[in-house]
């Protein structure tokens, strides 16, 4: 497993360790280890985002271009942040991932073929993804070229398929070298070989997209996910590993296309000279200032004081998320094995596809699986009953199968339909059946962890 990159150094950030007291008053150890952690993970950059958020209020600088002390534009310190920890030059706040996902495609063709037809650019990403990134893929223009890609057992994109696609494409003479786009989406947090991705777009003159959005915080070999492509996008929507409701991050160190997102998001007049670091050169940002429509899509300095306080936690968050997964897993392969010997190898945990990925496991993906350990063809009888039981119990999980599941391609019913037809993509169905999933939190403990292993068992044996 590749070593975890550290979060930046962030000065005068207000969120502080103040939990060491409690735990050594309390008489109950595991509570106090839990209240712990979720004080100095969840509960302090809550209460730090608060009175930032009252502050702002106060002093009117809700908007991120009011915000005439550099101390007040938390957004401006989240996009710094951002930059330097992804590795990229630019960042900027939007109000969504999916937007961010949508300018970066506008901005390539713009910025990189500009006189090509947008029907003659092809796009590609996977098949196994949260419905916001076709749909971004669309909102963007690419509807008709938008091509998905096989997923692996593993959940990443099939780079065998993508080769097999970009191939036929050339061969047939629509699309020509350069002239193509990969959307890359690390969905759940599952990498692929990043040396492999990069030879390919390489040798095909594919420009590269990530869509981070479970990907920041990842690595590949010691380089951190977003840093790979000509554009990289995060999400800070409900769930991740940084929360302010709504919102993501577009991030680039090409100028031309932070200008570009600069007035796509809503800068106007002189107020592009305004993001300090993350602003692109005059000559630059003056190419776009006049022919660049408006989206009116910026975050709020609002969400930027609720999220700059997170991120002072934010290697934290990882850590424990990190070993938490690695206590569930060996709690339920332990109470399995309790059960009978060997009983263990029909929950299957599923792995990262290499080892020089370093993960951030914000989420568990299981597979069920034959009493062999071997993989059912068809969905195992049982399935729908332990998911019910599961829910009763107050675990949010689901199976990835569902045709009514956003990830689920036969979903995206606003595609082209011979795109989303149940054989169109038998790999993906495949790697899907049985699999199961469920979102973790950055303050579970091993009490929680323990008692979801349980009930994973206990259910498990009610059902299967």
């Amino acid at each position: 497993m590749a070593s975890l990159k550290m979060a930046p150094e962030l000065p005068g950030s207000p969120v502080k360790n103040d939990a060491g007291d409690s735990d050594t008053a309390s008489t109950d150890m595991n509570s106090s280890v839990s209240d712990s952690v979720k004080r100095r993970l969840l509960e302090i950059p809550q209460e730090v985002g608060l009175q930032n958020v009252q502050l702002l209020f106060k002093k009117d600088m809700l908007n991120r271009y009011q915000a005439k002390e550099e101390d007040y534009n938390f957004l401006l310190k989240c996009e710094k942040f951002f930059a330097e920890y992804v590795g990229t030059k630019y960042a900027l706040s939007l109000n969504s991932g999916g937007i961010a996902i949508s300018l970066g495609l506008e901005g390539i063709k713009r910025v990189f073929f500009p006189d090509v037809e947008i029907d003659r650019i092809r796009v590609y990403s996977n098949a196994f993804t949260f419905n916001a990134v076709p749909s971004a893929c669309v909102v963007a223009g690419f509807a008709s070229t938008l091509k998905l890609i096989e997923a692996t057992p593993e959940l990443t994109i099939d780079t065998d398929h993508l080769e097999a696609c970009i191939k036929e494409d050339l061969a047939s003479g629509n699309f020509a070298p350069g002239n193509m786009i990969l959307v890359l989406s690390y969905m759940r947090g599952r990498v692929p070989n990043m040396h492999t991705i990069m030879d390919i777009c390489e040798k095909y003159q594919v420009r590269l997209l990530e869509d981070s959005a479970h990907g920041y915080g990842c690595s590949f070999d010691g380089r951190m996910c977003g840093s790979f492509g000509v554009v990289s996008t995060i999400s800070t929507q409900a769930n991740k590993l940084v929360n302010t409701g709504e919102g993501g991050l577009v991030l680039t160190s090409n100028e031309a296309l932070q200008a570009f997102f600069i007035f796509s998001a809503g800068s106007y007049e002189e107020l592009w000279k305004k993001h300090g670091p993350m602003t692109p050169p005059e000559e630059v940002a003056l190419q776009y200032k006049y022919t660049t429509v408006n989206k009116s899509v910026r975050m709020t300095n609002m969400q930027g004081a609720i999220m700059f306080p997170q991120l002072s936690v934010m290697s934290e968050r990882i850590e424990q998320h990190n070993s938490m997964y690695a206590f569930l897993m060996a709690a339920t392969k332990e109470k399995m094995e309790a059960l009978s010997p060997g009983s263990s190898k029909k929950i299957y945990f599923i792995p990262q596809v290499h080892g020089l990925v370093g993960p951030v496991y914000d989420s568990m993906q299981m597979q069920f699986r034959k009493g062999d350990g071997s993989i059912a063809e068809e969905e195992l009888p049982g399935l729908n009953s332990f998911l019910k039981d599961m829910q009763a119990r107050k675990h949010g999980i689901a199976k990835f199968s569902d045709p009514a599941n956003a990830r689920n391609f036969l979903s995206w019913q606003y595609l082209k339909p011979d795109d989303i037809l149940p054989d169109a993509l038998p790999k993906t169905r495949q790697h899907l059946l049985n699999v199961v999933d469920l979102r973790l939190l950055c303050h579970d403990t091993e009490v929680e962890m323990d008692k979801l292993a349980s009930d994973l068992v206990e259910c498990f044996k009610l059902h299967f």
